[in-house]
């Protein structure tokens, strides 16, 4: 029998007070998708930084084509035949698609000569293997999110790797985009590439992957072919408990006043004429593909992208919003889908970051009382369950999940009356998204409206009591809770 083109066998790796990974197993064979699941903090970015170099395992070893190596950096990996393909892009969006491809690696790429014309050749060669109709001179900053994404894969792929690691790559794509890239990861397996798959959402798992690996605290847990295996039973190994995934976040609520109030709202060139509004307790759903500019609206709304027309009202007075800091006044929050970018300061601990939105309340004498503080994250912690070895914790040290839950916790501390949700299970495992979608509903039951975006129309279904969808930057439809067909709104996506 062949040897796997991946091993990783025994593989421990402690941190100060946890252990990341203990003696963890993996295997990916030639013309296989092997997907690596398990909640946030299970271990699998741990694992994947040692697959490609970034950190040295304390013990075990790694195999590539039967061969041990010891890798010391993404270069070594790529040297050995192995390629990841992250979930956060990094393309310098100046540069042309061929120059993104092999930045870096151009005299090598074209043969010496560094021409631009032979390297807009070689890049052309490679978009032509996955059949996709891009231009290699097109700047990347000019691409839609999907292209860009295709982009980073064709980036891997010129380093001829025998084995490609997804890590997380759906998770800023809509369903058609999700489509297109899982089609292009099944043409890569049936080359005969050595897949592995990493993604929070099963259904992916399910249409791509022909095993599956389980991780929890750090443990693998186990390996099953994927046929023989459900949803419900793959959860359930995750999160270590009997788990239904079909079971709705939804909660039937009052609704009060008019809390937000959008009307003709514009932004020349971007979108326009958009008119809606919501309601204290109400979740209201923005739908609609990348691109649709449900984005903008609501950057509009805090403040961060300034309406050129139209009219917003706040409890039935009208406003007008030109920064966050004038949106945070009229008692609107905005947790933004791009934690580490945006939503976070990622080198500060998780009580500074907890209490960002509140340091009015807690000075005394122009200083924050470290007391008052500590009361504060202390509590928001507690509130939603968030996992820290102490509050002093740098955030970036935590899991993706655990992030998400500070950035959450920041608004909650701020108790405003809307709040603006974007993404905001973005990357985060299935046990860690049933908590936030439970806060989310609780910060409704308890009179706040929110305003939510998400990729995953199943999300918007499950969560909200009216949507409202654009298409093109202006609104295409709008349903009631009653009328919720996810057909029927995918429809107005593009009609």
């Amino acid at each position: 029998m062949e040897a796997p083109l991946l091993e990783v066998r025994n593989i421990t790796r402690t941190f100060p007070g946890v252990i990341a990974l203990s003696h963890v197993d993996f295997d990916v064979l030639a013309g296989e998708v092997h997907a690596l699941v398990g909640e946030n903090g299970a271990g699998k970015s741990t694992l994947l930084s040692i697959i490609n170099g970034l950190l040295p395992p304390d013990s075990g070893e790694i195999k590539l084509s039967g061969q041990t190596v010891s890798l010391n950096g993404p270069a070594e990996a790529i040297a050995h035949r192995l390629a990841m393909v992250h979930q956060e892009l990094v393309l310098c969006p100046n540069l042309s698609v061929a120059e993104n491809i092999f930045l870096g690696r151009e005299r090598e790429a074209t043969g010496r000569s560094g021409r631009r014309s032979d390297l807009m050749k070689m890049a052309q060669v490679i978009l032509d293997e996955i059949k996709v109709d891009l231009d290699p001179a097109t700047p990347v900053g000019e691409l839609s999110l999907n292209e860009q994404q295709i982009v980073e894969i064709c980036r891997a792929l010129s380093s001829r790797p025998k084995v490609l690691v997804f890590d997380e790559p759906t998770a800023s794509l809509d369903d058609n985009q999700v489509a297109h890239l899982l089609e292009i990861i099944i043409k890569l397996r049936d080359a005969g590439l050595g897949i592995v798959y990493v993604s929070h959402r099963l259904n992916e798992i399910f249409a791509v992957a022909d095993r599956v690996t389980v991780l929890r605290d750090g443990r693998t847990v186990g390996t099953v072919a994927t046929p023989d295996i459900d949803e419900r039973g793959l959860v359930s190994l995750m999160v270590g408990r009997n788990y239904d995934p079909a079971v709705s976040s939804y909660k039937p609520r009052d609704f009060g006043e008019v809390a937000l109030e959008v009307a003709g709202l514009g932004v020349h060139g971007v979108f326009d004429a958009v008119t809606f509004s919501v309601r204290k307790g109400e979740i209201l759903g923005l739908a609609g593909l990348l691109g649709c500019q449900r984005e903008a609206v609501v950057r509009s709304i805090f403040g961060a992208l300034p309406a050129t027309c139209g009219t917003i009202k706040v409890h039935g007075k009208q406003v007008r919003l030109t920064t966050p800091r004038g949106a945070i006044a009229q008692g609107i929050s905005f947790m933004p889908a791009d934690r580490k970018e945006e939503g976070l300061v990622l080198e500060m601990s998780v009580e500074d970051n907890l209490t960002l939105t509140v340091l009015d309340r807690i000075r005394r004498l122009g200083f924050v009382h470290p007391r008052m503080r500590r009361t504060w994250a202390d509590r928001l912690i507690r509130q939603l369950s968030t996992k820290v070895s102490s509050p002093r914790q740098p955030v970036k040290n935590l899991s993706g999940g655990n992030q998400q839950k500070v950035v959450i916790g920041k608004w909650v501390a701020r108790e405003g009356d809307i709040i603006i949700a974007e993404d905001p299970t973005r990357g985060v495992d299935i046990g860690a998204k049933a908590e936030i979608w439970t806060a989310l509903q609780d910060l409704a039951a308890s009179g706040r409206a929110i305003i939510l975006i998400t990729t995953e129309l199943e999300e918007m279904l499950g969560a909200c009591d009216r949507i409202v969808v654009m298409n093109r930057g202006r609104i295409s439809g709008a349903f009631d809770r009653p009328d919720f067909d996810a057909e029927a709104i995918a429809h107005r996506f593009v009609n």
